[in-house]
């Protein structure tokens, strides 16, 4: 008989299947992890440099929508300029009635068709009677064309643009032309509209000229520097808008998105560091990891038991070898074994996937769910959006947001308007059927996808969430507004983002138009005939 030293031989089965299902189970996890924080890098990534991308787009059309009001405003005054340029008082009353009407100019200045400043407000600026001098001040004699100079630094120290419109009698003889002085760091629309936003994320927003110089960034110091080196700056002259992760100018890694301003040739940069995304995605798998290892653990200690229950037939198979080799005549039974093992470390290993695989679908979900108000993400709205694409479902889009939104978070706090937006959303889900796609787009801005609906229905179901709204109390906040725009795909456009587009133009010529109302798209055939 061959005697076996068990000290020569320590690896016995139950110890090896308990290293093997380690080594598999551990295997699986790190795998598992480790495609879970590739594929939430992406998606991290590529949501913040869309989120980037769509809101300075937006910042950039309302730039634009501004100083296109701001040259009709000029325009208007003008024209009654013109009539009167003989008329002092009627042109200094015109000039003070510029400035009270709306809050988009700090000054106002009057210049002949010789360079000579005739009028000005306010009169403490003390320049009427003085000529033009530098180049920059003239160019708007030599365009003679509606025409945006600066931004340059005024007399006082302020950085400042100014929009100008060409004077011209009804000969069509050039008198000379009207500038606005807008302080970009003013108490003024512009300012406001540059320097508020409510990132909590380092978010940051910057703004550069035609030249690729910052005329404005939250670091007032490095307004005026030369940024034509940056990647962004420099695709901001190829085309409109677009999203680059992009190491800037200070040598920090950035997810920048980028629109430009049409009616300035100025460009809008929205952008977050790389390094404030990946400290998220680290929280996210850190709690993946937490949720993960204690089922693990309990997993282990159930296969040690097993591994023990796996062992016992094989050793009963060892004893009765030995008996056989004793040469004592024993029955020897049948024993499953290997089918048995097998069978079992399958199901322990199926589970533990299973089991990951359900983790990370349900963190896939959660992604696609925006956790204030339960409806779907931006996420959720392009996933839905492709499908409807791919299976040519027409659908209406309504584009609302909160009137005056900031006003509420200001005057009640930000959890009463959270409580607002969630009270909104409710809403929203009563006055849709359960087929329609709700989304919570950003802060106060929602978009609803009504599956074949045509828009006349969609404008009476826009019509209908807006005035229960408005006549719905809302705790704490009491009586708020929404305005809303709707469109059609592909009635109003066969492009599906043209289409989002014109939902959203639609929804911003409800507020132009006193907000708490509903606007509608253009149809397409309407804008060919």
């Amino acid at each position: 008989m061959v005697q076996i030293n068990k000290t020569t031989h320590w690896l016995d089965l139950k110890k090896l299947i308990l290293i093997l299902a380690s080594l598999c189970i551990f295997t699986s996890l790190l795998n598992a992890l480790f495609s879970s924080y590739q594929v939430q890098k992406q998606v991290m990534v590529t949501d913040t440099l869309e989120a980037n991308r769509a809101y300075a787009t937006k910042l950039a059309d309302v730039t634009d929508l501004f100083l296109q009001s701001v040259l009709m405003q000029l325009k208007a005054s003008s024209n009654v300029i013109a009539q009167n340029l003989n008329n002092s008082a009627q042109i200094d009353n015109e000039l003070k009635q510029m400035l009270v009407r709306t809050n988009s100019f700090d000054s106002v200045v009057l210049v002949s068709a010789s360079g000579k400043i005739i009028g000005a407000q306010p009169s403490s600026l003390g320049i009427t009677g003085t000529m033009l001098k530098n180049e920059v001040e003239t160019s708007p004699l030599r365009k003679q064309t509606p025409y945006i100079v600066g931004p340059f630094i005024s007399p006082a120290g302020n950085l400042m643009v100014s929009p100008t419109h060409p004077i011209f009698d009804n000969n069509g003889n050039y008198l000379g032309f009207i500038a606005a002085g807008i302080y970009l760091k003013g108490d003024n629309i512009l300012g406001k509209l540059l320097s508020n936003h409510h990132h909590q994320d380092k978010t940051y927003v910057y703004v550069t000229g035609p030249n690729g110089k910052l005329i404005y960034h939250h670091d007032d110091h490095r307004i005026g520097q030369d940024v034509t080196a940056n990647e962004v700056v420099t695709s901001l002259t190829r085309k409109g808008s677009g999203a680059n992760q992009i190491i800037n100018t200070q040598g920090v890694e950035m997810l920048a998105g980028y629109a430009s301003v049409e009616t300035s040739g100025w460009g809008v940069v929205a952008q977050r560091p790389l390094a404030v995304t990946m400290s998220q995605l680290s929280d996210t798998m850190s709690h993946v990891l937490k949720t993960t290892v204690p089922f693990t653990v309990f997993l282990l200690i159930c296969v040690l038991g097993f591994g023990g229950l796996i062992a016992k037939p094989l050793w009963r198979l060892a004893k009765l070898s030995e008996q056989v080799q004793d040469g004592r005549n024993i029955d020897f039974p049948h024993v499953a074994t290997w089918y048995y093992e097998a069978t079992w470390l399958y199901q322990a290993m199926h589970g533990s996937v299973k089991h990951l695989g359900a983790q990370v679908q349900r963190f896939d979900d959660e992604r696609k769910q925006d956790q204030l108000t339960l409806l779907f993400n931006r996420r959720g709205m392009e996933k839905w959006l492709e499908t409807a694409y791919e299976q040519a479902t027409p659908f209406s889009i309504i584009a609302l947001d909160i009137d005056h939104f900031k006003r509420v978070n200001d005057t009640f706090g930000h959890h009463i308007g959270d409580t607002v937006i969630q009270k909104l959303a409710e809403l929203m889900r009563r006055n849709a059927r359960e087929q329609d796609h709700l989304c919570r787009s950003g802060g106060e801005e929602f978009l609803m996808f009504l599956p074949h609906v045509e828009i006349s229905q969609a404008t009476k179901i826009a019509e209908r969430l807006r005035h229960c709204t408005e006549t719905t109390v809302f705790a704490d906040a009491g009586h708020i507004t929404i305005s809303l725009g709707v469109s059609h795909w592909p009635t109003c456009s066969e492009d599906l983002h043209h289409a989002l587009k014109l939902a959203d133009r639609s929804l911003y010529q409800a507020k132009a138009n006193g907000r708490n109302r509903v606007e509608q798209a253009v149809l397409a055939n309407h804008n060919a005939a």
